[in-house]
């Protein structure tokens, strides 16, 4: 397998909208988060100016701001999972940042430079807040200057807990998107790290056997596309909890097959469970299920060719479509007390109700670029204390969630 850069598909059509801009996040005008297909939104920098102070997100960590920059606002939905991707328009070369509220003072998130396709920005995450507003600013990369863009919001399922629950034959339209929050496999099995990715679940209803075939929507003679896969087969609900990117897959192929349509997945023609990066078979073979088995499956793109891809399901077992999605609508905030003290100095605590169900939760902190830098189970018996000194000085953002990953509490706090 050729090495494989940091690009990524996504689901995504070519149709447009064209907003309004604004020069202030406080102005920005609301755009939707697409739940299946991407309506690109034609923007433009012109006429915009660069502004650093702290009520216009100061200055980006990235992609050589000094250029004029936009906003543009978004609402989170229930599964706080968000892809922001570009495309370029005379702008080739764009910064892309996200911040949380208040308008007035904006908090970065993250900032991302040459993610999407050519040197194009995204941000991809699955841990926003539901129901937050967060704000997408834009502008030209290395070097002062406008012109015209392409964005859009959409939800993510780069991530275990929002898996694409799929029954039937899918359709995924593709643009380059990052791994989510989670990086989920990194070349243990079958050589295959994750850059471009997708989740999706099956359930069986009945015992026989799948198939399935995934197709690229066009091949190239100079770049052809690369797709590769992880199958693993759920033992509970809280397997997307228990998951790490050591969990060892039951099926996984990493091949680059140069096949007429460059096709890969579960066939007769299949010879083994575990195809390694390379040139080799494209298939593995098929699978016998059971009732009641539940199945998650990882793709890949590592290639900037292919524009989507059909996820063609087969063989005689059939599907369930009934399954419901593993994120909650909403965050629970009274099982959980705000963090305390804040600012904090030595020691920042997050407290639990006396009775609150504790079983397994997981605290998770990250940094303002959204990098995880703490994480701690099964809280004491009134929550947890976490020494200051772990951490640094500055904003850091937290997350608390039960053996599901359902969120319990979600928030912000300042380390003096």
């Amino acid at each position: 397998m050729p090495f494989k850069t940091l690009l990524c598909f996504f689901w995504c059509s070519y149709v447009t909208q064209v907003f309004a801009q604004s020069d202030t996040p406080c102005q920005a005008p609301v755009i939707s988060v697409n739940s299946d297909t991407c309506i690109f939104i034609n923007s433009t920098t012109a006429g915009a100016t660069y502004q650093t102070d702290p009520a216009n997100g100061g200055i980006p960590p990235c992609a050589f701001p000094g250029s004029p920059d936009v906003w543009y606002a978004v609402i989170v939905p229930s599964s706080g999972a968000i892809a922001f991707t570009s495309e370029p328009g005379t702008i080739t070369d764009g910064g892309l940042a996200v911040y949380s509220g208040p308008c007035y003072q904006p908090q970065l998130l993250e900032c991302d430079d040459d993610a999407a396709n050519g040197m194009m920005p995204v941000v991809d995450r699955s841990d926003f807040i539901p129901g937050d507003t967060l704000f997408i600013r834009f502008w030209k990369a290395a070097g002062n200057g406008t012109g015209t863009f392409n964005l859009c919001a959409i939800e993510s399922h780069s991530d275990c807990p929002v898996a694409q629950q799929i029954c039937e034959t899918t359709r995924v339209n593709g643009n380059a998107y990052g791994p989510g929050s989670n990086q989920d496999a990194f070349a243990y099995y079958c050589d295959i790290s994750e850059f471009q990715s997708q989740w999706f679940r099956f359930r069986f209803l009945t015992t026989g056997t799948f198939i399935f075939k995934l197709f690229p929507d066009s091949i190239g003679p100079l770049i052809y596309p690369d797709y590769d896969w992880l199958m693993y087969r759920s033992t509970g609900s809280g397997f997307c909890n228990t998951f790490t990117s050591q969990t060892n897959p039951d099926i996984c192929n990493g091949s680059s097959s140069m096949g007429a349509q460059g096709e890969t997945g579960l066939d007769p023609a299949g010879t083994s469970n575990s195809v390694p990066a390379g040139p080799g078979n494209p298939f593995c073979p098929v699978l016998n299920v059971n009732a009641g088995d539940d199945y998650y499956l990882l793709v890949n793109n590592f290639s900037t060719s292919s524009s989507g891809f059909t996820l063609n399901l087969g063989g005689t077992a059939l599907l369930d479509c009934s399954i419901k999605p593993t994120f909650v609508a909403s965050v629970n905030t009274n099982a959980i007390q705000h963090a305390y003290p804040v600012p904090a100095k030595e020691n920042i605590c997050f407290r639990t109700q006396p009775g609150s169900d504790q079983e397994e939760w997981v605290l998770t902190i990250y940094d303002p670029t959204g990098n995880l830098i703490y994480t701690d189970r099964n809280p004491d018996s009134s929550g947890w204390c976490v020494q200051t000194n772990q951490l640094g000085h500055g904003l850091f953002y937290y997350r608390i969630a039960d053996r599901n990953r359902q969120a319990k509490s979600q928030g912000k706090f300042i380390v003096e």
